[in-house]
């Protein structure tokens, strides 16, 4: 079968839809299909690369706003890679158009992560586009039910809809005897400290303020964060102000090798992430896979589909300091609690979000749609 995806950007650029594209692709071609991929280069020039049964088209970008490139090569992608299946990644404006252009008789399954949210102010001059992209889908595929329920605009087209959760590669997160000594090292100065971790951006709607302020009344854990972004300042300035800043350990950039170590040395991990844009949330599922209870917030998104309410996490009120407070207070007191949780989470993370089901899943859609059989 030959699959054109429809990205933003791919790796080595970063971010959670990139991890993703990177795990279809590559398991799309493990499977022995043919994929062309077509994603937004960080340059003014068009590269190509061709890795086996994989190809990789970048292209040019003379531009950017509202977070939207401008290629002017990507609406033409549809007519200039014919494929059996087209899988495109939503939102991306450049993959609509190229989704209108697209010819009649090609099934396309359109992937709506989530709907826009920071660019809601452009929607009356951006929503007949985004109406007739959905017209076009053939299927339009979400990670959890909570994308459709709370979706603004997905309910007119609900028998179009399939729920395919969202997964990684699980193993390489699992305990080795070298991993769990590079995660001993990194809780040598916690003295004995209830370590909770956070890993995201340090950007307004990932709550990173609110987890600061919680520990505040919670003297008896500390708080690593993982991750850079505008915020860094003002939330080291936070920490200060409340007078925890020897609890406060901020990590910076933390390389795509070293999470597995980090998620194993923290005992709970803390996503304090306050509005719909945290739609999903992959990290909670990395975390998932070493065992740690999760603490979240309940959002009108994905996240409480990944972080189950006393299955394998505990959920807060979005922005609720003290709620936060209350839950991370109740995981030190309880030992027990943490390790039911970090089980729980262990096996649903393989049961749920692996990217072996992930894959298989997607194949099965696209064989039906193409009229192909999927081994």
């Amino acid at each position: 079968m030959k699959i054109l995806e429809l990205g933003k950007f791919y790796p080595p650029v970063r971010g959670g839809m990139e991890t993703l594209l990177q795990l279809w692709t590559e398991g799309f071609v493990a499977r022995g299909h043919d994929v062309t991929c077509v994603v937004a280069n960080r340059q003014r020039k068009t590269v190509t690369e061709t890795h086996g049964r994989l190809r990789i088209e970048r292209l040019a970008r003379v531009g950017e706003a509202f977070s939207t490139s401008f290629c002017p090569g990507y609406p033409g992608a549809t007519r200039r890679h014919p494929a059996d299946v087209i899988h495109a990644h939503f939102p991306n404006p450049l993959a609509d158009l190229a989704i209108l252009r697209a010819p009649r008789g090609t099934p396309v399954v359109v992937h709506w992560h989530s709907d826009i949210v920071r660019q809601r102010a452009l929607m009356r001059l951006y929503q007949p586009m985004q109406t007739a992209m959905l017209r076009r889908a053939t299927r339009i595929v979400v990670a959890t039910p909570m994308h459709l329920q709370h979706s603004a605009w997905l309910g007119p087209y609900a028998s179009k809809v399939e729920v395919i959760p969202f997964g990684l590669d699980l193993a390489r997160f699992a305990a080795t005897p070298e991993l769990e000594a590079r995660a001993a090292a990194l809780r040598v100065d916690s003295a004995g400290k209830t370590v909770f971790l956070n890993v995201g951006r340090l950007v307004g709607y990932k709550g990173q303020h609110h987890a600061i302020e919680a520990l505040a009344t919670v003297p008896t854990a500390e708080l690593w964060i993982a991750g850079t972004g505008p915020l860094e300042g003002e939330l080291r300035g936070l920490a200060m102000g409340f007078g925890v800043a020897d609890r406060v350990r901020f990590l910076g950039n933390v390389a795509d090798s070293e999470l597995p170590a980090l998620l194993h040395a923290c005992d709970v991990f803390l996503f304090p992430s306050i509005t719909p844009n945290e739609a999903f949330g992959l990290v909670l599922v990395e975390a998932m896979a070493c065992a740690k209870p999760l603490i979240a917030c309940r959002l009108a998104s994905g996240v409480p589909y990944v972080c189950r309410e006393d299955v394998n996490g505990l959920l807060t009120v979005p922005g609720d300091s003290m709620g936060l407070a209350d839950a991370m207070s109740t995981l030190i007191a309880s030992p027990v609690l943490r390790s039911r949780l970090g089980r729980a989470g262990l096996q649903r993370a393989h049961d749920e979000f692996s990217q072996e089901r992930m894959i298989d899943r997607h194949l099965e859609l696209f064989g039906k749609l193409a009229g192909t059989r999927v081994e």
